[in-house]
């Protein structure tokens, strides 16, 4: 039976979770299979390329990604004050909050506010999910070998 390798390029169906149980992302049965390479890191699944070495479609694997593999360790150098007045007067702030900081090129990025005082707002700006472990959980459905065209495909 052939089975997923590095290389390969392979769909699959997942269910992304933090350790608490809480579903935050899935790609399940009756959508469209994600399609990653093997060997290459996936921005919506982070060590999980790897762990599909060795399976043939149909199979499925559970993951424990740690966070360092996976968006990373919270960084408290990420936490900086910035002045009151890059906050968008429209938007109230509070504390705990999300919001969109524009910077000086024009980029958008989202920062959660820290603490707010009159001339400066302190926010952390680390990934939303940095300093969390997530457990994957994914079904291998189709392998297409990176030497050739050959589909294998866990449906025939």
């Amino acid at each position: 039976m052939l089975t997923a390798q590095l290389g390969d390029s392979v769909q699959v169906h997942y269910n992304k979770r933090f350790q608490d149980g809480t579903v935050f992302s899935s790609r399940s049965r009756g959508r469209t299979p994600l399609q990653i390479v093997i060997g290459f890191d996936h921005p919506r699944l982070p060590g999980l390329e790897l762990a599909l070495i060795g399976l043939s479609p149909g199979q499925q694997a559970s993951l424990i990604v740690p966070a360092e593999r996976a968006y990373g360790l919270a960084d408290p150098v990420r936490i900086r004050r910035l002045p009151r007045t890059r906050f968008s007067l429209e938007e109230p702030l509070a504390v705990g909050k999300w919001v969109k900081l524009t910077n000086h090129q024009g980029s958008h990025r989202h920062v959660r506010v820290v603490e707010i005082g009159p001339n400066a707002v302190r926010v952390d700006t680390n990934h939303r999910w940095a300093g969390m472990t997530l457990e994957l959980q994914v079904e291998l459905i189709d392998i297409q070998r990176a030497d050739d065209s050959t589909t294998i495909n866990g449906n025939a």
